[in-house]
């Protein structure tokens, strides 16, 4: 189980920034938006005990006057009197008390004082009127022969409180919304260049390495306009000098390689009897040229891409007509080892490069003719299946094992313990020249190493 998690920990795994910085930013700004909200909360309620006790205080004062202006404070005086500052509607209630006993009160307020023998002159009390808590503020005037109270329910500064929370949270959803809603905006428009970036980078092909150009203002943006600017340009110079190095290069060698096979040729015509020791040396100048000839297709078609398979020049190519071809190059090599091909082609024609198309097959048929032994037979079948065109080249030798077969297509792949000689280029230029056409290359070993078949999937012409 732990190699499992290790593993799973130990991919490499893409994000998306733009995304990352949306998330990072909306959770930041809910944590915020929290934390600010329990702070005003915390604000809130310690305002609001604040600002109630404050009214408790004002209200009893105000009272305390009414009751002080009366010659006796009876309850018609204090219900006309005190009725311009009725507190019942404000969930305020009120008491006058004299000698321990309710004489007046809010139509409302408990018959017995809220508070019991307070001691103090004046005070704020915490009590428990049928078992809920109350709020009470006690005012004794030292030349009054009367006790104002004034309270009340706790529940009430909750109520209160709850209805401000309501309206701090709608007001506070309200902007948490459209912050989030502007700081999307800000990623989406500032990230903006990077996409454009990669969508031009995404267009370039080792054939055009042409600057990109993004048009931003931002600092961080130009500078990796101009460094992916710059990087281009270094890379389509190197392109040119490694194009021109091979050229110069493949030209160098052939000419000295020819001028030594000529010379070879020419010895052996003065002196026939050196023809079996310069035979050695002419196989490997011939190696050597092959050697040099595929390198150089390969150097023309490495730049080369599936995106840019659409500027390859192509036409209608009979198939036919290529396979006559690559028997006609190959046809001493037929006649010197005894071998003879069977053909099985319709009259199928591909959209394709003649010119690399015909290098693919004399590839193909090079390689069946250098491992099929004498006096065998080598198969050539065209036929069509679906969409595509299969065409299949297989020959009488020994097979290749499970192991080798995806690795045949590797450069310089050869396998061991063969006695032919090779680059190792041959079906790696194959399969290039195939995925050019929007093709697929496949290899099949026969049972009992009895040979091995390689298919050319290509596309057939829709009409």
């Amino acid at each position: 189980m732990k190699p499992k998690i290790r593993e799973f920990f130990a991919q490499k795994r893409t994000y998306s920034l733009r995304g990352t910085l949306i998330v990072g930013i909306i959770t930041s700004t809910l944590i915020l938006w929290g934390i600010s909200f329990a702070i005003t909360t915390m604000v809130s309620w310690n305002q609001t005990k604040d600002v109630l006790d404050e009214a408790l205080v004002r209200s009893a004062q105000v009272l305390s006057q009414f009751v002080d202006r009366g010659s006796e404070p009876n309850r018609d005086w204090l219900r006309r009197g005190y009725g311009r500052v009725d507190l019942d509607e404000d969930h305020f209630y009120f008491q006058v008390i004299s000698q321990g006993r309710v004489i007046a009160k809010s139509s409302r307020a408990p018959n017995v004082p809220f508070v019991q023998r307070f001691r103090g002159g004046k005070g704020f009390a915490d009590v428990r009127i049928n078992g809920d808590p109350w709020r009470v503020f006690v005012l004794q005037r030292k030349h009054s022969a009367y006790e104002i109270q004034v309270g009340h329910a706790v529940e009430m500064r909750h109520e209160f409180l709850e209805d401000l929370i309501e309206e701090l949270i709608s007001a506070g959803l309200l902007v948490l919304l459209v912050s989030i809603v502007l700081n999307a905006l800000l990623v989406f428009f500032g990230l903006k260049p990077l996409t454009i970036i990669s969508k031009q980078l995404a267009k370039l092909s080792p054939k055009r390495l042409t600057p990109i150009s993004v048009n931003a203002h931002s600092k961080e943006i130009v500078a990796i306009e101009e460094s992916l600017n710059m990087l281009l340009t270094n890379l389509e110079v190197a392109r040119k000098h490694e194009r021109q190095f091979t050229a110069d290069a493949s030209h160098e060698l052939r000419t000295p390689l020819s001028a030594i096979q000529m010379k070879l040729q020419l010895l052996q015509r003065q002196a026939p009897e050196l023809t079996n020791a310069l035979a050695p040396l002419q196989h490997d100048v011939r190696r050597a040229t092959h050697l040099i000839e595929h390198l150089l297709i390969l150097a023309r078609l490495d730049p080369m891409s599936m995106d840019s398979a659409d500027e390859l020049p192509k036409s209608e190519v009979k198939i036919e007509v290529l396979i006559t071809e690559m028997i006609e190059a190959y046809q001493e090599d037929l006649n010197a080892k005894s071998m003879c091909i069977t053909r099985e082609a319709t009259d199928l024609s591909i959209i394709a490069n003649h010119d690399l198309m015909l290098v693919a097959l004399k590839n193909i048929l090079g390689n069946a003719i250098k491992y099929s032994p004498i006096s065998s037979t080598i198969s050539i079948v065209v036929r069509a299946e679906g969409r595509r065109i299969a065409l299949v080249i297989g020959d009488n030798g020994s097979g290749v094992n499970a192991e080798d077969l995806s690795r045949l297509s590797q450069r310089f792949y050869r396998i061991l313990g063969t006695k032919e000689t090779g680059s190792g280029l041959g079906l790696s230029i194959v399969k290039k020249i195939v995925e050019l056409h929007q093709g697929e290359l496949t290899f099949r070993s026969l049972p009992e190493y009895q040979g091995l078949e390689v298919t050319l999937w290509l596309p057939a012409i829709q009409k």
